[in-house]
């Protein structure tokens, strides 16, 4: 599986996408120089997409504006409707994720107590509460803990 068919609100998408990462560039991040010891957790989401459009409007206002204000994000992305390329093994039904945020977290342990607090608090469920479908459009969740090499 290589990609799939492109429709005209996948193009706008797209282009949504393009706004997305301007405005996430623009804001700026709260985060520090790569630290030796570090670890970043890949937040790879496969959200429905029969409710991916108005979850990327969500996501844009309060949504990306908390999670700057609470964790040290390196990026946070959406599909930009540029078709995944794939080799190997073909992907499952899901196909590549839609959504995908970086954090740096100096330690596991640190992102273990922090995250659960962050996204615990009634600011957070009621900014959660505006993503269309709420959890159920989020069919898979991935989180990766990676070390930099440089």
């Amino acid at each position: 599986m290589t990609g799939s068919a492109r429709t005209p609100r996948t193009l706008s998408l797209a282009a949504l996408g393009a706004i997305l990462l301007i405005g996430v560039a623009a804001a700026g991040s709260n985060s520090a120089p790569a630290q030796e010891s570090a670890i970043y957790e890949i937040r790879n989401y496969h959200f429905d997409p029969a409710r991916f459009e108005e979850y990327a409007e969500v996501a844009q206002g309060d949504y990306i504006r908390y999670l700057r204000e609470h964790l040290d994000i390196v990026g946070f992305w959406i599909e930009s409707g540029i078709p995944a390329e794939v080799r190997g093994a073909e992907q499952d039904e899901l196909g590549p994720a839609n959504v995908t945020w970086v954090i740096r977290w100096a330690s596991k342990e640190e992102r273990d107590e922090k995250l659960p607090a962050v996204l615990g608090t009634p600011e957070w469920r009621e900014i959660f509460a505006e993503v269309p479908g709420g959890g159920a459009s989020y069919l898979r969740i991935e989180s990766r803990f990676m070390s930099s090499l440089d």
